[in-house]
């Protein structure tokens, strides 16, 4: 049989064999010797390991002994514990300042802002004018861009009442359209109800398109303290004088206008006695203006503005709701 045919039939020469068989042997001789010594190192390592743990401990227990004897006096010295004391550099100048800034930069930054806060907060009290007397703007009708015009016509009939040396009157402008329910509207209602409970706010601005509920708590019977002024009714004093209206730069203002007063209540900041206070020193100013404009609208035969107003019934509103 020729070596062809053995190779065909997969049979394997007997030399070629016994070369194939020696060379395993060999590997796996080899491969055994590694991992022998593979496994030595790993238990001379772990012999080295638990002697070093060993004599920690040992040397662990002995200054345990040593520090012992030391606590109780029985030696005043240990050659194995020594008392280490750190020396730290001294830091001068720039190197002072910046090894400070590395270990409280967070503190100062924080405390940078609070100063600046309780600064600013300070400055404002201190420089802030308090208003004399605040009036509210709830009328809708445009009087509310002419904020500047009306505070300066207040200014005229008001004294330093808070006593700063100054003349200052707030004009809150907040028109109120109680057909409206958007944010704005919502925002106003709001910021007006808030200002109701400041006993300082008096004086307030409204027109015949003033929700009914805002006008019941004004005073109706003002009339009876101006008898001989004419356009003091039950809302107040109508502001229908055509030389108003041009010293307000509003020519268009509609006639019905009212300067109301409210009526002194208890409200949640300040007590009824303190209302009625705030309400004599709001008369005063209210009772001159009354006075100063009767007199030159009797002077100069004021013939009252022209422009009425878009009037909403709230009665016929009502019932068309309820229906």
């Amino acid at each position: 049989m020729s070596d062809n045919d053995n190779k065909q039939d997969g049979f394997i020469p007997d030399e070629d064999y016994e070369y194939e068989k020696q060379l395993a042997d060999e590997e796996r001789i080899r491969r055994q010797q590694r991992e022998e010594a593979a496994r030595q190192r790993e238990l001379e390592l772990e012999r080295q390991e638990r002697l070093e743990r060993e004599e920690r401990d040992r040397q662990i227990a002995r200054d345990k002994v040593e520090l012992m004897k030391l606590k109780t006096g029985v030696i005043s010295e240990s050659d194995t514990i020594k008392e280490e004391h750190t020396e730290y550099e001294k830091l001068h100048g720039t190197k002072w300042i910046a090894n400070f800034w590395y270990h409280n930069k967070i503190w100062i930054i924080f405390g940078a802002f609070v100063a600046a806060f309780v600064i600013f907060i300070m400055y404002d009290l201190l420089t802030r004018v308090k208003p004399d007397i605040t009036v509210l703007m709830i009328a809708n009708n445009g009087l509310a861009m002419r904020e500047e015009q009306l505070e300066s016509f207040f200014e005229e009939y008001t004294e330093d009442l808070n006593g700063d040396g100054k003349v200052e009157v707030l004009v809150i402008t907040m028109p109120l359209d109680p057909e409206s329910t958007d944010e704005l509207q919502t925002t106003y209602q709001s910021k007006f109800l808030a200002n109701l409970q400041d006993s300082q706010s008096i004086m307030v601005i409204t027109d015949s398109n003033t929700d009914p509920d805002f006008l019941s708590i004004m005073k109706h019977d003002l009339a009876d303290d101006f008898p001989d002024s004419p356009y003091v009714d039950q809302y107040g004093l109508s502001l229908n004088f055509k030389f108003l209206a041009d010293k307000l730069s509003y020519p268009e203002m509609p006639n019905d206008v009212h300067l109301s007063m409210r009526t002194p209540v208890k409200t949640l900041a300040d007590s009824k006695e303190e209302m009625e206070e705030s309400y004599d020193r709001s008369f005063k100013v209210f009772a001159a203006i009354v006075d100063d404009l009767t007199a030159q609208a009797q002077e100069t035969d004021d013939p009252g503005l022209e422009d009425n107003p878009i009037h909403v019934d709230y009665s016929s509103s009502s019932a068309e709701s309820g229906s």
